[in-house]
Parts: structure tokens; C-alpha cells; sequence
């Protein structure tokens, strides 16, 4: 039986795939924007011959398929979502909009310039509905079912794709927004249709009410997906179970992901988070960086002492997720990345990609656009007759044809063109890792570079170098690393209830109640996997904070029956946590208590990294030609090697390139890299 870890990026679709032996190979096509589904399917008729069977038997052998990726998060960054309504409690429709008030958390005081915030749903899409729930989840007033009537003949006049649905203070009681968005399915039957409490349940309009219009704006195109997915596959022989990476990290079925579809955002960088991982513990390094570049956007994300960082909420351009995910910020940076000039005259890469259709220029499908990639194969970083192995021939004219249009704008020649355009793209993702590694206290050169998917080879060394980064490291399988990380990741969901208390007036029972309540839920959603209960793991956690603290600390919980000795234990933890991560604590200010979290997972076995045969410390038999390549403004006799010719311990001297299959990686002058036993290319200053 084979086992199918599957990524679907902005440009690429990559699939891993496990034999009974345990060896891994991976396989890469061209994402299908028109029908993502496509793509996926095209990745599995390819790996199929390489087993020596029809795409049918291949099929019908795949125990399990895991599905990760970008669209959800793509279709955010470049605003391709769906066209979407909010219906809210009457008064309150301008909460999106107002976010939290004067401050601005995506913006830097120093800016010269505040663009205006332009919200996912406009204020004419926006409607107010007769309704009152107490904060102690008291019904005052049930919809007012005629008034909903009529913004619903508003809606259906409009053309609205999805629709959100967040009254206020039904994190306490959800059973207004569940009516409305009872009523509101029956009416609008090709409409997609979510409530805040079903996603967030939690004190705070604003975050929840802006997860709850995320998920509606990306829920189209998710069903869309996951539908079309589920019937090529099925069609095609797959009887296997088909699951699905969220943003948490946790692999879940395809209905829980349609039901939430908000946790797709950030579905396949997320993954690579488990990866890095367990790759320092085969390489025995602890703190990496991040650095995930694929055709769209670059992720980042930083893992310290071997443990992934998680953010309760996260902002994702102007937009706000509350829920809780591994810390990994993206940049509309890639190698589909158009480039342009703007009004200063000053280049500027993305955030708008090229995607897969038409693509990049020197794809030749109808692209004129100049990208990253057209700038890369000026510069003879990437061979236009090995791309994706062979099976995409590039065409430098078309390419060289693009960058002149940022050239002659600048007044500069083409190669000088194209690698003001590669400067321009680093500095953008050296600027966003600083931002990512800051925000959390960190010093970047005391970190590794992780350089990751289709691009992070290419780009890695010279991210490093502008961020003064000593060690970048490529693993094995570095287009696809998202994909392969999934065979690391555990099957799980992560809940949470609001729970407003001070410490001292904290009520076990309640607690315990409460907990009981998500474990039920939990237990509920496994039954789906066929999961039995012996099986699954529960972990629970409290967001703390002191009174009148913006910002909580989650700290964990014991696993059996809340006491009260465990809550002033979580107390003591908290003062401590709060000491090591701002320098100071407050032992004199009450203690309140804001969310209670349970992690539900049943884990599974993690596999070991193979290993590749030695050689000398000389790579010349992997020498397979020498091409012209543009560093520092000249061109400069480079020497290519084939990856596959290449053993551990081989070093390689830049400035000089590698060409694996799926990816190619860069060497720069003043750089070195060396082989080791897993075939990860560790990449350092000389």
C-alpha cells in the first residue's frame, strides 16, 4: 500500500509518496487555477508509472492521501475571494471596520503613509438584524425573522457568494446566529453560509467576527476544491481515506473543513513547521528560521529549542485570525512575483503573481508579465532545458522580452533589470524573517535558514546574506518539504470556551464543565475518522493574563479534573512565564482567567530520514556543465552539478549552482556548501 502526501501551491502541485518499503519519491506538475482538484490528480498519474502500474491500480493501493495547501491563503493575499455579506445585530455592522480603534497593528508609526483599510466586506454588504443575547447567554430578543427576510432579498439581489453571520455575545449562546443561519441556508441555496460561534467561540466582537467573514470570503473556493477533489478521486479508484492539513498543524477530514473553512488559510506552510522539527533532531540543531518560497508567497515561521511557535491570533495583511495556529507570517513574495515600478520610480516585486495560468513569461503559456522566475533565467540561475526535470522547457526570450519592460523604464540593461528585481524580491523576505524573528525577541544570526519550497533554494543564500545569517540549510526534498512534512503530522482539532474569571474567583466545576463540553465535541468529530476513543489524546490549556492586560499567556493545564491547587499552580506557572517573556511580573495584580483551550490528537509514528552513500570532499563527478551566470553585476563561468550525482560530504565552492529535479540551488560567491549524510545542502559563509 502507498501512503500520498499532497501540497498545492500557488504555481506547483507537489506529491510524496511513501512504498511499503519506506522510500520516498516525489513528483511535481503544474497547479490547475481553473480546477485545483487538476492538479492533484496530474501529480498521482505521474508518480504512477514510476511504480511500473496504471493510475487506476496505483489508486486503488493508496491507503491514505493528506492534502495541504495554499489556496485558501492565496486567494486572501491577492484578494480573489468570494463575494461576501455580513449580517450582524442591528447597531453593530461597523465593528469590521473599526477593527481596534486607533490601533493600528499592521502598520509601523513611521510609516509615511496609512493606506485606508478596505474591508473584506463593504459597508453596503453589511446588514443589521434585530436580536439581543446577554453576555451570560440570556436570550432578551430572538431574530427578528421578517427583518431577516427582507436582508436576504437584499442579498439575493447582490449577488453574494457566502455569508457571515456574527451577533454579539453568542460566543455565550450561539442559538440566534444558528436560527439565522438556519434560515438564511433554506432561502439561499448555492450561497455558503457560516456563524461566529460555530468557529470562534470566544469574548471579542472584533476577532471573531473578522475569522467569521475570513471563513466565509474562502469558503466557496474551498468547497469548490475539496468537492471537485473528492469526485476525480473517487473516480479515478481512490477508495482511501482523504484528509486534510489546517492551519493548527492537525490533519482532519474533508467535512470538518468545510464546515471551518477558515482553517485552511495557512494550510501548507503550517506543515513545514512539524518538519523542521524533526529534521534538527536527525541534524541536531534546535533553532531554525523558516523560509518557505513557493510561486506566490513566502512563509516564514521560527522553531526555538525545537518547538513550533503558536500565536493566539494572527494578522494577515489588515485582516485578523483569531484562531490559535503556529506563528508563520506570509509575504506576497514569490517566484511568480510580478515585478513593476511604481509611482517613485522605485522597483517592486508582488504581491500579485503570475500564478500557474498563464504564469511566468518564459513558461510560454500566454504570460508577459516579467517575474522573479523571468529574472532568475536571465540570470542564468535556473537552465531553461532542465526546469521541473526536463518536462517544462523555459524560453529565455520570452523572458528576457518581460524584464526589458522593467529595463527600459530604468533605463538599465536586462540582466542589470532582472537582478534589481532578484534584490528587490530578497530584501522584501529578508525584511519580513526580521520582522517574524523580532516581534518574538529573537536575533536572527543565531538562528538557521530553513530555505524551503519551489524557490527557497534559489533565493536562500542571498536572503542570509542580507540578514547576516551564517548557516542556510536545503534539505532533501526542499520543493516538496511541506508535503513531506505531513507524514509528521498528527491527526487532531484544537476547541476553546470564553471563561471570564479572576483566579481567585475561578470555579472548578465550571471548568471542569466546560472541558467535558469540548471533549464531547472532540470525541464527536474522531468518530467521523473512525478513530476509537482509547485512542485519542486530550491536553488542555487557559489563556491568563493579568486585570486589564491586553495580551494573554497560555499556560498549561493538568490532564485530569481541575482543582484548585491546579489553578494556583497555573498561577505561579504564569507569573513565571510572564517574568521570562517581558522581564517583569506583577505578583501584587489579580490573575484573570480568559479562555479555556483542549487539544484532542492521536499521534502517529514518525519516520526516519534515509540516509545517502559518502564520498570525497570533491563533487567533480557531479560536474554536469558550466553556464553564465549573473553575480554582482558581471557574468561569472558557473559550474552545475546534478544532485543525483552527488554523496555526502562532497563541498561545493560558489559561486556555483545545483540542479535537482524539482528546484535549484544557488551558491553565491563567498558561500560554500556541503553535503551531509541525510543529502541536506548546508550552506555557509566563507
Amino acid at each position: 500500500m502507498f501512503k500520498v502526501c499532497v501540497d498545492t501551491g500557488g504555481t506547483f502541485t507537489e506529491a510524496v509518496v511513501q512504498d511499503d518499503t519506506g522510500h520516498f519519491a516525489e513528483y511535481k506538475t503544474p497547479t490547475t487555477p481553473a480546477d485545483f482538484s487538476q492538479g492533484v490528480l496530474n501529480a498521482l498519474e505521474e508518480a504512477a508509472p514510476a511504480y511500473g502500474i496504471t493510475l487506476p491500480q496505483f489508486m486503488a493501493d493508496i491507503d491514505w492521501i493528506v492534502l495541504g495547501t495554499t489556496v485558501a491563503l492565496n486567494a486572501l493575499l491577492t484578494r480573489k475571494l468570494a463575494k461576501t455579506a455580513l449580517i450582524t445585530t442591528s447597531g453593530f455592522r461597523d465593528i469590521v471596520e473599526m477593527r481596534r480603534a486607533l490601533k493600528i497593528e499592521t502598520h509601523s508609526m513611521y510609516e509615511a503613509s496609512i493606506p485606508p483599510y478596505e474591508p473584506i466586506v463593504p459597508r453596503y454588504l453589511r446588514f443589521g438584524v434585530e436580536e439581543e443575547t446577554r453576555y451570560t447567554g440570556e436570550i432578551i430578543r430572538p431574530v427578528n425573522e421578517a427583518e431577516l427576510q427582507e436582508v436576504i432579498k437584499q442579498i439575493q439581489k447582490q449577488g453574494v457568494e457566502s455569508i457571515a453571520i456574527c451577533f454579539i455575545n453568542s460566543y455565550a449562546n450561539a442559538e440566534n446566529e444558528k436560527k439565522a443561519a438556519e434560515i438564511c441556508k433554506q432561502k439561499l441555496k448555492d450561497v455558503f453560509v457560516t456563524y461566529s460561534s460555530d468557529i470562534l467561540p470566544t469574548m471579542g466582537e472584533y476577532a471573531r467576527e473578522s475569522t467569521c467573514i475570513l471563513s466565509a470570503s474562502v469558503g466557496p473556493v474551498v468547497f469548490k476544491y475539496m468537492t471537485s477533489l473528492e469526485s476525480k478521486l473517487k473516480a479515478a479508484g481512490f477508495k482511501g481515506q482523504l484528509l486534510i492539513i489546517q492551519a493548527n498543524q492537525f490533519v482532519q477530514s474533508v467535512p470538518a473543513i468545510l464546515r471551518k473553512p477558515v482553517y485552511l488559510i495557512g494550510s501548507g506552510p503550517s506543515a513545514a513547521s512539524a518538519g523542521a522539527v524533526l529534521l534538527g533532531k536527525e541534524m541536531q540543531k534546535s533553532n531554525f528560521i523558516t523560509a518557505d518560497m513557493g510561486g506566490t508567497t513566502l512563509d516564514a515561521s521560527v522553531i526555538q529549542d525545537g518547538k513550533v511557535s503558536l500565536a493566539v491570533g494572527k494578522w494577515i495583511d489588515d485582516e485578523r485570525m483569531g484562531i490559535m495556529i503556529p506563528d508563520v507570517s506570509s509575504v506576497g513574495a514569490g517566484c511568480g512575483s510580478i515585478g513593476w515600478v511604481d509611482s517613485l520610480g522605485l522597483i517592486r516585486c508582488g504581491p500579485q503573481s503570475a500564478g500557474a495560468e498563464p504564469g511566468p513569461a518564459c513558461y510560454n503559456k500566454g504570460g508577459a508579465d516579467p517575474t522573479i522566475t523571468d529574472a532568475a533565467l536571465v540570470l542564468g540561475y535556473i537552465p531553461y532545458d532542465y526546469f521541473c526535470g526536463g518536462k517544462m522547457p523555459l524560453s529565455i526570450d520570452l523572458a528576457r522580452a518581460a524584464v526589458k519592460k522593467i529595463a527600459d523604464r530604468m533605463q538599465m540593461t536586462v540582466e542589470q533589470a532582472a537582478e534589481a528585481m532578484f534584490t528587490t524580491v530578497n530584501s522584501s523576505m529578508a525584511d519580513e524573517i526580521t520582522t517574524v524573528s523580532t516581534r518574538m525577541g529573537y536575533d536572527v544570526r543565531d538562528f538557521a535558514l530553513l530555505a524551503i519550497g519551489g524557490g527557497g533554494p534559489l533565493c536562500g543564500a542571498f536572503m542570509a546574506e542580507a540578514l547576516g545569517m551564517k548557516e542556510v540549510i536545503v534539505p532533501r526534498f526542499a520543493a516538496s518539504f511541506c508535503a513531506w512534512s505531513m507524514f509528521a503530522l498528527d491527526i487532531g482539532r484544537d476547541y476553546v470556551r470564553s471563561f471570564i474569571s479572576l483566579h481567585d474567583n475561578a470555579a472548578p466545576d465550571v471548568m471542569n464543565e466546560l472541558y467535558q463540553d469540548m471533549v464531547t465535541e472532540a470525541l464527536s468529530d474522531f468518530k467521523v475518522l473512525n478513530i476509537p476513543e482509547k485512542a485519542v489524546r486530550f491536553s488542555k490549556s487557559a489563556d491568563l493574563r493579568y486585570q486589564g492586560q491586553y495580551h494573554e499567556i497560555q499556560m498549561e493545564l493538568p490532564s485530569g479534573e481541575i482543582t484548585s491547587e491546579s489553578i494556583g499552580q497555573a498561577v505561579k506557572e504564569f507569573h513565571k512565564k510572564h517574568e521570562e517573556l517581558y522581564t517583569f511580573l506583577l505578583p501584587w495584580v489579580p490573575v484573570e482567567f480568559r479562555n479555556l483551550r483542549l487539544i484532542a490528537k492521536m499521534a502517529v509514528e514518525k519516520n526516519e530520514i534515509m540516509t545517502i552513500p559518502s564520498g570525497s570532499e570533491s563533487p567533480d563527478e557531479a560536474l554536469k556543465r558550466h553556464r553564465q551566470c549573473f553575480f554582482n553585476g558581471e557574468f561569472v563561468d558557473t559550474p552545475v552539478y546534478d544532485a543525483a550525482q552527488l554523496k555526502a560530504q562532497n563541498r561545493i565552492r560558489g559561486p556555483a549552482i545545483v540542479e535537482e529535479p524539482t528546484t535549484t540551488i544557488v551558491v553565491p560567491r563567498g558561500f560554500d556548501c556541503l553535503l551531509d549524510e541525510y543529502q541536506n545542502y548546508v550552506i555557509r559563509r566563507t
